[in-house]
């Protein structure tokens, strides 16, 4: 009985070395030609990329890029998308038309619906760069649109951003609206892709969202157009700046410098100055400065000598940017007073004297 189990220990452990070195000589040949391709990519990617800038600048010889697709078809597509944040305009066209001239669009299309994430996300990397392109976007038809419901994260997204800076008004608005109801990091992403539509979706889109009465869907609104700064017509923002709900007080405070002055605005912001939370006050403080609101100057000298520092530092800041009133009174600080206060107020003239006595 023990001479057998001892052969089938030995047949045990001849199996598992076996095995070990199988998954060595595996591992040594994916490394091998992990190797190989690194050093051809280090060799074709330059060449690829000099033919490339030969096409863009007005050589409509293909042959040496199909040469290249058939050497590797994956440094191709390198290549290509190691241009999209340097072409603009008709370069970019010329780039984007690329994948119709070499037959690379239906490939992409079909990777684009691999089971393979890796795959499925470089195929919609490079298909959201060439979507720039009107007869692309034509020949891509409803594919990232039938794609906002990916389940990968990063796809979504990229879909997302494509249409978000080259699709429809319709198309746009669907996307603002998927902003407000995504996760922070995707917002943020997104954000940026509708900055060219914010005067667009502000008429009618960003209002409808903060009237939504939905708090989670107003306060992504808020940080949204906080995000593009840019001056936009949006009407009731002071009822916003008096919000049961603390973060959106905050963001409609600083949403506040980005819309058309009123005195509603003013008062909500007058208001805001003296609530007792340090960072409502801050943000206030900071719109006060922003807006050169001339009233707000009492409320910002309590502010400054109210112990927190944070807000004391804000506070001279909006004083500073209200010459020659704002300036007057850190002069009267600094004659008496509280001494921390005094110690800041003298600061922060110091730094603007020279540029008053210009």
């Amino acid at each position: 009985m023990t001479e057998v189990a001892l052969r089938a220990a030995a047949l045990l452990m001849g199996v598992y070395a076996i095995v070990i070195l199988a998954l060595f000589g595996a591992a040594l040949i994916r490394g091998l030609r992990w190797k190989e391709k690194t050093g051809r990519t280090a060799e074709l990617l330059p060449q690829i990329r000099t033919s490339l800038v030969d096409y863009l600048s007005g050589n409509d010889d293909l042959a040496p890029l199909r040469r290249f697709l058939k050497l590797s078809r994956s440094d191709v597509l390198t290549g290509i998308l190691s241009f999209r944040n340097a072409v603009s305009g008709s370069a970019r066209d010329r780039l984007c038309g690329l994948a119709l001239d070499l037959e690379l669009l239906a490939e992409w299309r079909r990777e684009a619906r691999s089971r393979d994430v890796a795959r499925r996300r470089a195929a919609f990397a490079v298909i959201a760069f060439v979507y720039a392109f009107e007869p692309c976007r034509r020949a891509v038809g409803d594919l990232l649109a039938d794609s906002l419901e990916d389940h990968d994260w990063e796809v979504r997204v990229c879909c997302a951003q494509a249409l978000a800076r080259f699709g429809s008004p319709a198309e746009v608005v669907a996307i603002f609206r998927i902003a407000t109801s995504e996760s922070l990091l995707t917002r943020i992403l997104l954000a940026d892709a509708l900055r060219p539509h914010a005067l667009e979706l502000s008429k009618a889109a960003v209002p409808d969202e903060l009237r939504s009465g939905d708090a989670a869907r107003v306060l992504a609104a808020l940080q949204i157009v906080v995000a593009w700064e840019r001056a936009l017509p949006l009407n009731g923002l002071d009822e916003l700046m008096r919000h049961r709900e603390r973060e959106i007080r905050i963001q409609a405070l600083r949403a506040a410098p980005l819309v058309a002055h009123s005195r509603e605005n003013d008062w909500a912001v007058l208001q805001a100055l003296s609530n007792p939370d340090p960072e409502i006050a801050m943000a206030a403080a900071g719109v006060a400065g922003r807006l050169r609101i001339i009233a707000a100057i009492p409320l910002l000298v309590q502010c400054l000598s109210g112990g927190n520092t944070a807000l004391a530092r804000t506070s001279a800041a909006a004083l500073v940017a209200m010459p020659p009133q704002g300036w007057q009174t850190l002069e009267d600080l600094v004659a008496g007073g509280d001494p921390v206060t005094v110690s800041l107020a003298a600061d922060v003239l110091r730094r603007v004297r020279p540029s008053r006595s210009k």
